[in-house]
């Protein structure tokens, strides 16, 4: 037996043998080496930002959403790039976290703080068409930090909770020099500026006919933002409120009356009518109030 498979192997073409096994393992380093870079981007992907534009997706580490662009590197580029907010529909953050950039926003019903994160944030003027200014915003800003991400993200989320407290369900952000990508920036700028916006018109006839004619209602929640300041507090508050009238005039509701814990006040404004409550708001002292009504 030893001696046929001597015979065999002299008949081999050993120059063909050796070919074929240097090409059977140059095959399976490939392989090896294609699904270890697939691993790698995977992993890549799974550690960076993604803008999606368009027409493709873009991986990169965001660094700051601007006016009028969006400034990012590429993965493994120390290189400042920037990307036109009209060609970007929205950005998904590492975090699973989206941000839209889409100009066909969709906006949603504002009950008050406890869904601020459904304001929507546009730097395009044509979405307040159709909508009812509400309110003029402000946080404080610092342009030393404002190339960091989270920071930005920080104070646009403070501007959704002032407009949230004031019925706006859209904040349009002005053009501001200090977040233009080209041109003179402004580095002494200590606020952001934003315009609250509402697209909801709420009605008298709409609230007196959900209450009848009860007038005496038990306030629960309240949440207040004092004056200069851009963190808001929640109270459990143990209210009543009395209704003498509810008043409309120039696209605004105002209820007047009285709400125990606050003799002074007497009128209050509508921001947004629910299932189960109604919410108002006020200022008093400087401080502005929001606070929410069982039905």
């Amino acid at each position: 037996m030893n001696y046929s498979f001597n015979k065999y192997l002299q008949r081999i073409p050993w120059y063909e043998f050796c070919r074929f096994i240097t090409n059977e393992c140059q095959r399976m380093n490939k392989t090896i080496y294609v699904f270890v870079l697939f691993l790698l981007h995977l992993s890549l992907a799974a550690q960076t930002d993604t803008l999606v534009t368009h027409t493709n997706k873009i991986s990169c580490t965001v660094i700051k959403i601007q006016t009028d662009s969006i400034k990012y590197r590429l993965v493994n580029s120390k290189e400042l790039l920037h990307i036109s907010k009209k060609e970007v529909d929205k950005i998904i953050y590492k975090n699973g976290k989206s941000f839209s950039i889409k100009e066909d926003i969709r906006l949603k019903h504002i009950e008050g703080v406890s869904n601020f994160n459904d304001v929507v944030t546009s730097f395009t003027p044509d979405d307040t068409l159709h909508t009812i200014k509400i309110s003029e915003l402000q946080v404080p800003f610092n342009y030393e930090l404002s190339g960091q991400k989270k920071y930005l993200e920080k104070r646009y989320a403070q501007l959704r909770i002032q407009a949230a407290m004031q019925g706006a369900n859209l904040i349009y952000i002005p053009n501001q020099k200090a977040l233009l990508t080209e041109g003179s920036t402004d580095s002494t700028m200590t606020q952001l500026l934003g315009i609250g916006y509402s697209s909801e018109k709420l009605s008298a006839d709409t609230l007196e006919k959900i209450i009848g004619d009860k007038n005496n209602f038990t306030a629960t929640h309240q949440w207040y933002l004092q004056e200069g300041k851009s963190d808001v507090y929640q109270l459990y508050f143990n209210g009543v409120l009395i209704i003498d009238e509810i008043i409309e005039t120039d696209e605004k509701v105002t209820i007047t009356g009285e709400l125990k814990g606050f003799p002074k006040v007497s009128a209050f404004r509508l921001i947004s009518i629910s299932e189960k409550f109604f919410t108002i708001n006020f200022i008093m002292n400087g401080t502005l109030y929001n606070v929410q009504v069982d039905l």
